[in-house]
């Protein structure tokens, strides 16, 4: 916790269904020296997609749908932006990761704002792409999760919250969890940061997915140990129930089809052992590596992450990490034992400080020989040192591709309001004393200052410590071109058009001056 930066932390370890470990650390608000416990309620983020998961399968169960429907055919209003997503995509396509679609502008921005609205949300879902092959790959993508449950909603005709509450929350006793931010009176719960350079934090407000009906189902639940063991435990008794007999319900459990959750439906990336995804779910064969669905793997060198399980006999694990700006998360669950690790935290670090957690704390559970464990310790303080190369990494690329002796037209030529082709998504451009300045979606909290970097092009990368002051993410994958904005002339040789790369590998967003 030291080394990543993270205030308090929560986490419990069941074994033969039964808890036999539970511990917090730290302090769930800094400023008024608050400790954790096991009902803090802190955003788990990505977690949240196994109950999407969940959720979809009860309809299947009930026949409301197949794993295989296609998404049109349950769906109205899909009209996506691709013909083979339009035509071929299946709801197993969006639960896996495999559709190949876009993941779309940037949506989560400075103080965890939703940049989306509820009232948009199906517009901007209708107009993504396919930049990768269908059903060739996993490919992380939040969005598939939001169309998800828009299918849901059509299916159980009500909200997705709803459906959730009453249907998994209510029946196994989650009372502290919630899919939008919890009500203002509720106590014990933690507040959020993010990390400085140097591990000192800076508060920013948590997570606010669900609360406009956008990002419930991708990220939106937040929740305390005490409920998320509840949850695990009935996954576990679920899924050995429903794989020895074939059934796909268990009697007294709400939840429904779940050997389908959990088994492989497409491979994450190349290993010696099985490392696969399902719906909502990683598995990962011991001995073998974990934390690809958190920010660990980017920090290490050549992307290598220790071999987890050295020297035990071969183990299925079924994880999945959670992040947001202000909160880290995981869980992992092994059926064979019985057991599940889950551990929630109140900041978005510099590295992954669950992720490491877990599995010191998974090799001790596993007995692992104490000369073929992994030195964690180290692991953090070298993914931590990496993280921090970001900056200076950036800024030599910056200057390693700049054109040299180019100017910028007047300030004032460049000054406007440019929409997406949709016109849901805004940049409004202003010069105030002589600077130039952009804010996603027109918000004061999104503006920030641009810098000349060569002809129509301007910068707004600044260090990581003064991104993190202004309560906005920063991390390993966002490279140089990230950070640069772009302007090009219209036939009268004014600048009437604005692009931007929102991620290092997708294509450039146009938007056009008002």
């Amino acid at each position: 916790m030291r080394i990543g930066g993270t205030p308090g932390l929560s986490l419990a370890v069941m074994h033969h269904r039964r808890q036999i470990f539970s511990a917090s650390y730290g302090y769930r608000d800094v400023g008024q020296a608050l400790t954790p416990d096991d009902e803090t309620i802190l955003p788990v983020c990505s977690l949240t997609k196994a109950v999407t998961a969940a959720a979809m399968a009860i309809l299947v169960d009930e026949k409301k749908t197949t794993w295989d429907t296609l998404v049109k055919d349950v769906l109205p209003g899909f009209d996506i932006n691709d013909e083979t997503l339009q035509n071929q995509m299946t709801i197993a396509d969006l639960l896996c990761h495999r559709s190949g679609m876009s993941r779309g502008l940037c949506i989560i921005g400075v103080e965890n704002n939703v940049l989306i609205s509820g009232k948009d949300s199906m517009a901007f879902l209708n107009s993504q792409t396919r930049p990768q092959p269908f059903r060739n790959q996993c490919s992380y993508n939040n969005l598939a999760y939001e169309i998800a449950s828009k299918v849901i909603e059509s299916l159980c005709g009500e909200s997705f919250s709803g459906f959730v509450q009453s249907r998994i929350f209510d029946p196994l006793g989650m009372t502290r969890t919630y899919l939008r931010t919890p009500p203002p009176e509720l106590d014990n719960v933690g507040k959020c940061y993010n990390a400085l350079d140097d591990g000192g934090v800076v508060a920013i407000h948590c997570v606010k997915c669900g609360d406009d009906g956008f990002g419930a189902a991708m990220g939106g639940m937040r929740s305390c140990v005490r409920d998320l063991m509840k949850l695990y435990t009935a996954f576990i008794e679920a899924f050995n129930h429903q794989f020895s007999t074939g059934e796909t319900s268990t009697d007294g459990l709400p939840l429904k089809q779940v050997v389908q959750l959990m088994s492989a439906k497409i491979f994450m990336e190349p290993s010696r052992n099985e490392l696969s995804y399902g719906f909502g779910w990683a598995r990962v064969q011991l001995p073998g590596q974990m934390g690809q669905l958190g920010l660990n793997p980017g920090l290490m060198p050549d992307n290598r992450m220790p071999i987890v399980g050295k020297g035990i006999a071969p183990r299925l694990v079924l994880f999945h990490q959670g992040s947001l700006p202000g909160a880290l998360s995981l869980n992992m669950l092994l059926p064979d034992t019985e057991s599940a690790i889950v551990i929630v935290t109140n900041a978005l670090a510099i590295n992954d400080v669950p992720d490491w957690v877990g599995q010191t704390v998974l090799e001790e559970l596993l007995g692992v020989p104490a000369s073929e464990r992994n030195d964690y310790l180290a692991a953090a303080k070298t993914s931590a040192a990496r993280y921090l190369q970001w900056y200076p990494n950036a800024v030599k690329a910056l200057r390693n591709g700049q054109k040299k002796g180019t100017s910028p037209r007047e300030l004032t030529s460049y000054a406007g309001t440019y929409w997406d082709s949709l016109h849901i998504f805004k940049i409004v451009v202003t010069v105030e004393q002589n600077q130039l300045y952009w804010a996603l979606q027109g918000l004061e909290s999104e503006k920030f200052a641009l810098d000349h970097y060569e002809d129509d092009v301007f910068t707004w990368l600044r260090s990581r410590d003064e991104m993190t002051r202004r309560r906005r993410e920063v991390g390993m994958s966002d490279g140089p071109n990230v950070w640069k904005v772009g302007f090009k002339a219209g036939p009268d040789g004014k600048p009437d058009q604005l692009y931007w790369r929102h991620h290092e590998h997708a294509p450039a967003a146009m938007f056009k001056k008002e």
